[in-house]
């Protein structure tokens, strides 16, 4: 684990590692995320794929957001993973015993299911709420609700949940108009006993007044973890009662139905009962009040709705608020989108005076998700563009009302954070790049803009803090051929800098340039609810990329990329029952933000480029599409254009195999005239899948033909295994990892904390045209079990501006074949020199330097 011991005083900004591709199938609409606390390196994410495929979607990930899958009881090939009916909005809890809890909305009701054994398999119930015609679901856990029983007041062993009644609001009102909402919270186990937590909740609580415009659209609902004797108002606006017994109280942000005032939910936990008794029992099992946040102005004047409010709290019980603004003119023109922050440090009581968050640069922000850790420290993500809104001709959906829907702009993932979140006057960090790109090209589609832009990222994006205080983002990027429909999973993790925990360093980890291996044994099928064996024919061990001399190409004079993996037994024999095997490697190619080219990868921000071996022989290249799965669909990958150039397509059979694709740089680049962002290729991930034919034989738009206006072709597969992504940077070779780089120089020598206890010694040599000395990693952790010696240098790149060296190879571990990965970091001294060595037999360990020095050059 690579940790950072800073100076007294120090408050580096936050750093973001390897965006990582999590959704390989499905798509990435509106991405939920939940992580593990029984184990840090577990984490979740959901999407929902639409009521008519009555399908959504769960992937985890077993190594901490390198690699996704979807779990294991999803159906293969389509991934639905329980019987229940589902499609609408999905939602995930994960509670402190580990189990896995998951909402699928159908708009009758919600499924609910839940996992005792990481998504293996489920129980589920299509009916998870006494009520029907419900909308947008949240969670909050307590403790572990399995082992509760439903009585009293189940401190510790609830799971709560909230979410809009549609229709019981006012019939009418300003703004919102006709049909209207209220907010409701539910809370699981009912007295029937831990056994149904999670799958059916008590009758809800009506947080906001029936018959009224109290309710727009809630946010989250997070649990405080500082119980308090705060119980419920004896009478109407009055003050809260003493409670004898100290309790946890759950807490939904939302607006109203004018767009124009925040509020929050209070809630807290007693006995179900027939009849209510003010904190003693209810029907529901709960007691709420709702509590003002802020007004925000006069409705018609100004506008929330970009596209939840959001909310977190602290350790110590602080709340924090975050919302979108708009003003609106006297013709109705909505200007633009600011991000408000506020803070509560007695329980909602009071409020501190909205402020709004600099976001210096950036114009328009949406989807503002805020996440918290010790006192007064907090993070807050979202989308950002330095686009003005243009209600002259509406972007690029013609919306000509304002807001972010009528932005023609180029659209990140930011990050701000704040160390005193409830000072007086709370500071903040500038905006931090989070996603090494922008991620979407155009509008956003929001409740401030009258939902007339492009819905393809959904509503909502998800920031997580995992157990080193670190920030974890669930996004989505759209820069693809199916960009109205078919958005990318995406995943990221803070790799550095100042976290929300005070006394607990951030893990750091380099992006990769290259190259990237993969732990030997986990190429497995895993579908309907079997975990197979390893199967080493789809087991990668390591993918490189690289970009020879055009003399070098196959065929000699083409410019090309030479894409590379390396198999832990490769034979070209399918899985039976499949009947074709692949071998694919993809990366994200985003297009010049200002490009004006009527050309698709303009418009669509970019492509998706890929290229892949089959197990008939033959290797393709082509861009992403999509196939129907009912009305939604899911993201297929079928090659367009054979690669048939002599020696272009090869490969190595048996331990430790290779298979090698030359394909001409012309053929997996953006549209003719459209300029690329930089010559970076990003998140460069290799994958294994089975499928029942050959993916290429449904091409994409025969004959012309496009459903939702983008490529809808391919087939259905299963994932089989992946690699941690890369970045590929032309020319950051040198010296003997290739890639026309000239010559660099890498040598470094010391110590870094063991895997599992005391020191890891080092020493690493690339490369010999400075020095003359042999290239070579070795290294030693006798608390990993650990003797590694390279004995093959395939791909070294260098990063002359993040200061990074990452080498791949082949090499010894105590006499024993292994690929490895290995990163050298010079930032200039010791105590800031950084060192990790990834091997395909599982070990992993990276650090600071405790003594010695890495010098590149």
């Amino acid at each position: 684990m690579l940790t950072c011991a800073l100076a007294q005083g120090q408050s580096p900004a936050p750093t973001f590692g390897q965006p990582t591709i999590s959704g390989i199938q499905g798509v990435g609409f509106e991405q939920d995320l939940r992580l593990d606390p029984t184990k840090a390196n577990r984490v979740y994410t959901s999407v929902p794929g639409s009521l008519s495929s009555d399908t959504s979607w769960i992937w985890h990930s077993e190594d901490g957001g390198k690699t996704f899958k979807w779990v294991v009881a999803g159906i293969a090939k389509v991934g639905k993973p329980n019987p229940c009916a589902g499609g609408g909005d999905t939602e995930l809890a994960v509670d402190t015993g580990g189990n896995l809890y998951f909402n699928d909305l159908t708009l009758a009701n919600f499924s609910t299911a839940r996992s005792g054994d990481h998504g293996a398999t489920f129980i589920c119930s299509n009916t998870g709420v006494p009520d029907t015609a419900v909308d947008r679901q949240w969670y909050a856990v307590d403790g572990n609700p399995t082992t509760g029983g439903g009585l009293g007041a189940g401190a510790g062993h609830n799971i709560y949940l909230s979410n809009d009644e549609i229709g019981p609001g006012a019939v009418s009102c300003p703004v919102s108009g006709l049909v209207n909402n209220v907010l409701a919270m539910y809370r699981s186990p009912t007295p029937a006993g831990g056994a149904t937590a999670g799958i059916q909740f008590g009758p809800g609580f009506k947080v906001t007044r029936p018959l009224t415009c109290d309710e727009g659209i809630m946010g989250n609902d997070e649990v405080s973890p500082v119980a308090t004797t705060t119980g419920q108002p004896l009478v109407a606006g009055g003050p809260p009662a003493t409670l004898s017994t100290p309790v946890k109280h759950v807490y939904v942000i939302h607006d109203d139905a004018t767009f124009s005032k925040i509020a929050i939910g209070r809630c807290f936990p007693v006995a179900f009962g027939l009849v209510p008794v003010p904190n003693v029992s209810d029907p529901s099992g709960l007691n709420c009040v709702d509590l003002a946040v802020a007004d925000l102005g006069t409705p018609g004047t100004v506008k929330t709705g970009g596209n939840f409010p959001a909310m977190a709290i602290d350790k110590a019980g602080n709340l924090y608020a975050v919302w979108e603004q708009a003003a609106v003119d006297t013709a109705g023109k909505i200007g633009n989108t600011s991000l408000k922050y506020a803070y509560s440090t007695n329980e909602g009581n009071h409020w501190s005076t909205p402020i709004t968050i600099p976001t210096p640069g950036l114009l328009n922000n949406v989807f503002a998700w805020p996440a918290a850790g010790d006192n007064g420290r907090v993070d807050i993500a979202f989308y950002g563009t330095s686009a003005p809104v243009d209600t002259t001709t509406g972007g690029p959906s013609g919306c000509t009302d304002g807001g972010p829907d009528s932005v023609n702009g180029a659209w990140s993932l930011y990050m701000v954070q704040t160390l005193n979140g409830h000072s007086a006057s709370p500071t903040f960090s500038a905006p931090i790049l989070a996603g090494e790109h922008y991620i979407h090209k155009g509008n956003i589609q929001t409740v401030i803009g009258r939902q007339c832009g492009d819905r393809t990222l959904g509503d909502f994006l998800q920031l997580r803090v995992g157990s080193r205080g670190e920030a974890q983002i669930s996004y989505a990027d759209s820069n693809n051929a199916d960009e109205p429909f078919a958005p990318h999973g995406m995943y990221v993790k803070q790799n550095g800098g100042t976290g929300v925990f005070a006394s607990t360093a951030v893990a750091v980890a380099p992006i990769l340039l290259n190259a990237a291996s993969d732990p030997a044994g986990d190429g497995k099928r895993e579908t309907d609810g079997v975990s197979g064996p390893n199967m080493p024919n789809f087991d990668l061990l390591q993918s490189s990329f690289s970009q020879p001399s055009p003399a070098n190409c196959h065929p000699s004079g083409t410019p090309c990329y030479r894409v590379k993996m390396m198999v832990n037994n490769l034979s070209l024999t399918p899985p039976v029952p499949d009947a074709v095997a692949v071998w694919l490697t993809q990366w994200l190619l985003p297009a010049a933000p200002t490009c004006s080219s009527s050309a698709d990868s303009c418009k669509n921000g970019g492509k998706n480029p890929f290229v892949y071996f089959e197990s008939n022989g033959t290797c393709w290249s082509g861009e992403n599409a999509a196939q129907l799965i009912g009305g939604g669909v899911t993201l297929t990958y079928p090659g367009t254009k054979q690669i048939t150039a002599p020696l272009a397509c090869s490969f190595v059979l048996g331990p430790f195999g290779t298979i090698t694709i030359d394909v001409p740089v012309a053929d997996v680049s953006l549209d003719a005239g459209v300029a690329p962002l930089t010559n970076r290729l990003f998140s460069v991930t290799a994958s294994t899948m089975t499928l029942t034919a050959p993916p290429e034989s449904v091409p994409p738009n025969p004959g012309g033909f496009k459903v939702f206006s983008g490529p809808i072709g391919g087939l259905l597969f299963d994932l089989i295994d992946v690699v941690r992504a890369y970045d590929f940077l032309p020319g950051a070779g040198g010296g003997g990892g290739g890639g026309g780089g000239g010559c660099h120089e890498a040598d470094g020598d010391g110590h870094i904390q063991g895997e599992n206890s005391g020191q890891a010694s080092f020493h690493v040599d690339e490369d010999p045209c400075e020095d003359g000395n042999p290239e070579a990693v070795d290294a030693k952790d006798p608390s990993g079990n650990m003797d590694f010696h390279s004995t093959k240098t395939l791909s070294l790149a260098f990063d002359e501006v993040a200061h990074t060296m990452t080498v791949a190879g082949v090499g010894l571990n105590n006499g024993v074949p292994v690929t490895f990965t290995a990163v050298a970091v010079d930032n200039g001294q010791t105590a800031l020199d950084m060192f990790s060595l990834t091997l395909s037999d599982g070990y992993s360990n990276s650090g600071y330097l405790l003594d010695g020095n890495i010098t590149l050059r």
